[in-house]
């Protein structure tokens, strides 16, 4: 396909380029799939680091931290993002700054094999042994300094609820309707937020998507990337 748009995908905290696999593989022929790891000490600096090495406009998706990631570029250079993917993420600032202190403390004293290991009972069913050792193993190859970059950075991120409204690209918000950090209400809230946002939800699925429900994830993704190709050629 001639001028396929660049989707740049973010993958949830502290995970890497496989979160993406089944994506990246599935949509190439749609679009030019290009999976970010960023760890900047905030969200704002994060955000300036993708819009720096992103081209002029582009197709945008995000998980969980990635999706709060997402989020953050989206209202900082609305007029940048000419599709908007997000997965079980909250606009909303933290709701724990100091819990996640301390959680920090804790994989910076050397605890990260128990703080994966609370972390991978909630994340995804533990019917789903496969997602969760895939998790596990980006976790281990990303190593506590980029977790606590990360997370320390999610922590201190914006509240922007209101911004929400600024975003005027098409969206598409899935997900699971078991997750235990972020419940699907607030995909809802986001989806009667933003004006031109369609909520796909996956029973038993919990917070990873991308993971746990690949297939799914690709049928909803192609269906919204089709949807935005028109008015990408016509800005082109």
């Amino acid at each position: 396909m001639l001028d396929r748009p660049t989707l740049i995908l973010l993958p949830a905290l502290p995970c890497d380029f496989d979160f993406y696999a089944a994506q990246t593989s599935a949509l190439a022929d749609l679009v030019d799939p290009k999976v970010m790891v960023l760890e900047e000490p905030s969200m704002r600096e994060s955000a300036e680091a993708a819009l720096a090495a992103a081209p002029p406009r582009f197709l945008l998706a995000g998980t969980a931290y990635g999706g709060c990631l997402a989020i953050e570029i989206a209202v900082t250079a609305p007029e940048r993002i000419a599709g908007l993917w997000l997965m079980n993420c909250s606009p909303g600032a933290h709701p724990d700054p100091d819990g996640a202190r301390r959680l920090s403390a804790r994989v910076r004293a050397g605890e990260l094999e128990a703080v994966l290991a609370e972390w991978a009972a909630i994340i995804v069913s533990a019917e789903d042994a496969a997602s969760r050792d895939r998790f596990l193993a980006m976790a281990h190859r990303a190593g506590p300094e980029r977790f606590c970059r990360q997370y320390e950075s999610a922590a201190g991120r914006s509240d922007h609820w209101d911004d929400l409204r600024r975003i005027t690209a098409p969206t598409l918000l899935i997900w699971g309707e078991d997750d235990l950090f972020v419940p699907v209400a607030v995909g809802k809230r986001i989806a009667e937020a933003i004006p031109s946002a369609r909520l796909v939800t996956l029973p038993g699925c919990r917070h990873f998507p991308p993971l746990e429900r690949p297939e799914a994830t690709i049928t909803a993704a192609r269906a919204w990337i089709e949807a935005t190709l028109p008015a990408f050629q016509n800005w082109k």
